[in-house]
């Protein structure tokens, strides 16, 4: 038995690991109140009181052949009774034992086989462990290189924002060089929609269906119809550098890479 496991306690009356008690003619409620009274134990408390019975029986039959000759027959049925009452006890715990050693033996292995699987998930999460280390140094490493190159990005955005703040004349902005992640602006506009009305054949106005109607006069047309639609403003491009953070490791440790917020489109002067 593994250091730091406790044996389990076992109510054998209501363990599988035997049949169940038998009674004959006892109403359920007395047997029902009879379980209730016998708190789970262990083999060793069961032995404890089979050993304690079979010391009650060896005394009790040692003065029985005193008390044949000084007591009544009286007194001898109730020795007699004493002693059976000792038997059934001792038969008893030996039942009871016996279930609760298979009952300690199967809660042994169930705990060592557990134990057994916890040691196996440990020693993984121990390689793992070690593994992340690795990892977490070489991340410090590619951190450290990515942000040389964000930090050069970063210099040239500032070049192109400078450069398309003052433009030549009927020049156009230069382009962020990374792919363009905005979005372009589309500025109002209308569109011609058709419409299906009923009108009146006679007048060409439009026709109900209400009643005064004279709905053999009533015919489908097609008109059309000038919409608005909306203007879609534009996202600005958002460079890389302004969207990459690259934390540095432990909680106060400073960040290899700090994003910055996203910048107002005149930060670069780039439109699509």
């Amino acid at each position: 038995m593994s250091a730091g496991m406790t044996l389990p306690v076992v109510n054998v009356r209501e363990t599988r690991t035997i049949h169940p008690r038998v009674t004959l003619g006892l109403p359920r409620h007395a047997l029902v109140a009879d379980t209730a009274r016998l708190a789970p134990r262990t083999s060793a408390q069961i032995a404890a009181d089979r050993d304690a019975a079979v010391a009650e029986r060896t005394a009790l039959e040692a003065s029985r052949s005193d008390l044949m000759l000084t007591g009544t027959a009286d007194d001898v049925a109730s020795l007699n009774q004493r002693i059976a009452v000792a038997k059934v006890r001792i038969d008893q715990a030996e039942a009871q034992h016996a279930a609760a050693v298979i009952a300690e033996a199967e809660a042994r292995a169930d705990h060592e086989a557990e134990q057994t699987r916890r040691k196996a998930l440990r020693k993984a999460g121990m390689k793992a462990s070690a593994e992340a280390a690795k990892l977490a140094d070489r991340y410090v490493v590619l951190a450290r290189e990515l942000a040389g190159v964000l930090g050069q990005l970063r210099e040239q955005e500032g070049r192109i924002a400078e450069a398309n703040a003052a433009l030549p004349d009927g020049a156009e902005p230069a382009p962020p060089g990374e792919p363009f992640n905005g979005t372009e602006t589309i500025p109002m506009r209308t569109e011609t929609t058709h419409d299906l009305v009923w009108v009146d054949s006679r007048t060409g106005q439009p026709a109900g269906i209400l009643a005064g109607n004279d709905l053999r006069h009533r015919v489908a047309k097609t008109i059309e119809r000038r919409v608005a639609v909306p203007s879609i403003p534009g996202e600005p491009h958002v460079p890389l550098s302004h969207r990459v953070t690259l934390p540095g490791l432990g909680r106060d440790a400073p960040p290899i890479w700090r994003n910055l917020p996203q910048p107002l489109r005149s930060d670069t002067g780039y439109r699509a």
